[in-house]
């Protein structure tokens, strides 16, 4: 019995303090840059939420209370309105819950991602469970024709496989931080995330590497190929949306490309 008013209780809880956040927009939104590793410059900035509410711990609480009391659309609703008007005159990285789907908040004409000056570009967060997948794939398809681009997240991990590059054709492919974490060259990890990369670039993705936390992974995800990268090592999350700490040590053009130059230039040993 006291586990059940302990449970009542914690919903009741849950249920004001979510009904606050959308009432009161008591939310912070911070950005990370999307780094072009040709250059070291911004390409984009992906919008991420901080709830202020000490009754949530981070984001997937506050979307589980979401989810959970049916208000996922009504929330990311109000997540994107605050993202696109804090950050004017740059590519913004959209994060999109697939519950949001059901109630094709999205496609309603009066959306803030319609409005952005810039090119938007929206994640589908936390993968796309096969049961959202065909409703995922009929409203984004909608969405893209109407100008907005799709990111595959977090490629790697979760839900997310090859299959779904090829059926959602996204514009950019995200490999989750699994497969960056350590990654150095002559290892078998280099050598499935380069496949990974070359395969993207053939179905017309670009690639974002995730997660980039140290120098050595930089320069790995470089000599892979990816085109852009992220990571608390480049950035961290912050408002206003914070520049790029490029290393002094690593120089913003593509390693793998040096490398290529390099071993076309060696003169062969002979056999």
């Amino acid at each position: 019995m006291a586990a059940l008013v302990r449970r009542t209780s914690q919903n009741m809880a849950a249920t004001a303090a979510i009904a606050r956040v959308l009432s009161t927009r008591d939310i912070k939104i911070v950005y990370q840059p999307v780094v072009d590793l040709t250059n070291g410059g911004i390409f984009a900035y992906e919008a991420l939420v901080r709830p202020n509410a000490a009754d949530f711990g981070g984001p997937l609480s506050l979307f589980k209370a979401a989810v959970e009391r049916g208000v996922t659309g009504e929330l990311g609703r109000l997540l994107r309105t605050i993202s696109v008007a804090n950050c004017p005159g740059h590519r913004l990285f959209l994060n999109v819950h697939p519950s949001e789907l059901d109630d094709r908040w999205l496609v309603q004409p009066d959306d803030p991602i319609f409005n952005h000056t810039d090119d938007v570009y929206l994640e589908i967060t936390e993968g796309v469970p096969l049961s959202h997948f065909r409703l995922c794939q009929t409203i984004l398809t909608e969405v893209r024709e109407r100008g907005v681009h799709l990111v595959v997240d977090d490629l790697g991990a979760g839900y997310s496989n090859l299959k779904y590059i090829a059926d959602l054709q996204p514009k950019v492919v995200k490999l989750d931080r699994d497969l960056v974490a350590g990654l150095v060259q002559d290892t078998r990890m280099f050598r499935l995330v380069s496949a990974i990369v070359v395969l993207c670039k053939e179905l017309g993705a670009v690639v974002v590497a995730e997660g980039i936390e140290t120098a050595e992974e930089l320069e790995s995800v470089q000599d892979a190929g990816a085109r852009y990268g992220q990571g608390y090592f480049l950035a961290r999350p912050a408002f206003p949306p914070p520049a790029v700490h490029w290393p002094t040590r690593s120089r913003p053009v593509y390693r793998s490309q040096k490398v290529t130059r390099a071993r076309k230039a060696a003169p062969r040993r002979p056999r």
